[in-house]
């Protein structure tokens, strides 16, 4: 690999005999250790995300899903643990969903006690769940997986073939 001066990096991918078969070049910045961002995702990248996961037909079609985005953000992108101050910082995205799907403290308090919240919810094979939260967690489980798609759109870096 070498870096470029656009902070970009060109990578060589070599054959059998240290032939260079082919070489990508990755124009703009590249972090392969993670987020650019010391707090995990921005602010606009978690906005874009959820209003992409929220409203009819969606996996955020219910008040109380918005558990699981809270699961998820709080360990991916530094979000409040706080239940009441995670629904203020969501609220302050000015998210552009129908009023039937914000997120409401109300609606999720109770269920972000679940046994299963705490634990990381970037790792899911590894989550131990009570057999009282199993329907739950099967539910907050698919958001995640959805939203760590959509946030994994932001880091993807334009890759050139040549």
């Amino acid at each position: 690999m070498n870096e470029t001066s656009n902070g970009g990096m060109t990578i060589n991918i070599n054959s059998p005999g240290n032939l260079i078969a082919q070489t990508i070049n990755i124009n703009g910045n590249v972090n392969l250790g993670g987020s650019l961002d010391t707090n995990g995702f921005s602010d606009d990248q978690v906005k874009r995300s959820l209003e992409a996961v929220v409203g009819k037909g969606r996996v955020i079609d219910a008040k109380w899903k918005w558990a699981g985005a809270y699961w998820y953000l709080r360990w991916a992108a530094n979000y409040p643990v706080d239940v009441k101050k995670f629904c203020e910082k969501i609220d302050g995205l000015q998210l552009h969903v129908d009023e039937c799907y914000e997120c409401q403290y109300e609606n999720i308090r109770k269920l972000c006690t679940c046994s299963f919240m705490s634990c990381d919810a970037r790792k899911l094979d590894k989550v131990a769940v009570s057999r009282n939260d199993q329907d739950v967690f099967a539910q907050c489980r698919e958001i995640v997986l959805k939203l760590a798609e959509e946030l994994g759109k932001a880091y993807l870096p334009k890759v050139e073939m040549k």
